[in-house]
């Protein structure tokens, strides 16, 4: 018997080990925070399983209940029994905390798993245009190279055009200058001519006058 008394003292030693050191409420649900280290004494806090507390006074070695003296969150102080503390949080903690982390790592998943597929379809809609663009390019630089030859072929043309209007304006000046003298010529003919009738017309007249003319006749005298 005497054993067994000393042996739960140095079970309930190793959880509540120093002074200052945080434990855990276990999973026991009705857990008690008292103003002394008594069950008679008043209940000041109930504080829910896996809340940390700082440990103030360790268990009186010759006491079997091991009441430890330990500060809350909220900075209430209080008598509870050690075999409600845990060096880590309790299990079910542990599990909902974890259960919470693989809710959460199962939500980024699936948002990464959406990502990479509308990363994979921008990927494909890139290349799509990348293709179009590349082909475009291609198109336009073989339009390039077509417009740079019929830009010279164009230039060769403009050359010809402009010294084939110089030489249609220097004809068509020489045939103006020979209309002109073509012009003045019939105009120095047709006075020739215009001179050569009326003087013909005049001559004529002149002969037909005199031989209108009555003649004298001899005088019986």
């Amino acid at each position: 018997m005497k054993a067994v008394l000393l042996l739960v003292p140095l079970l309930f030693a190793t959880a509540v080990s120093a002074l200052g050191e945080t434990l855990y409420v276990t999973d026991v649900l009705d857990v008690m925070v008292r103003t002394g280290p008594t069950v008679t004494n008043k209940i000041i806090a109930m504080p829910k399983s896996g809340t940390p507390v700082e440990i103030l006074e360790l268990p009186d070695e010759e006491r079997s209940d091991q009441w430890v003296k330990v500060r809350l969150p909220d900075d209430k102080e209080g008598w509870m029994l050690s075999q409600y503390l845990i060096p880590g949080p309790p299990k079910q903690e542990i599990i909902g905390r974890l259960e919470r982390e693989n809710q959460t790592l199962g939500t980024r998943a699936k948002a990464l798993g959406e990502e990479n597929a509308r990363l994979k379809t921008e990927r494909a809609e890139l290349e799509k245009e990348l293709g179009a663009q590349t082909k475009t390019g291609n198109s336009l630089a073989e339009s390039y190279e077509t417009l740079k030859r019929e830009s010279q072929d164009f230039l060769a043309l403009k050359v010809s055009h402009e010294k084939a209007t110089q030489d249609l304006a220097l004809k068509t000046t020489q045939v103006e200058a020979l209309k002109k003298e073509v012009t003045d010529l019939r105009n120095s003919q047709t006075l020739r001519w215009f001179i050569a009738g009326a003087s013909i017309i005049l001559v004529g007249f002149v002969i037909g006058f005199i031989s209108r003319r009555p003649k004298k006749r001899p005088s019986l005298l």
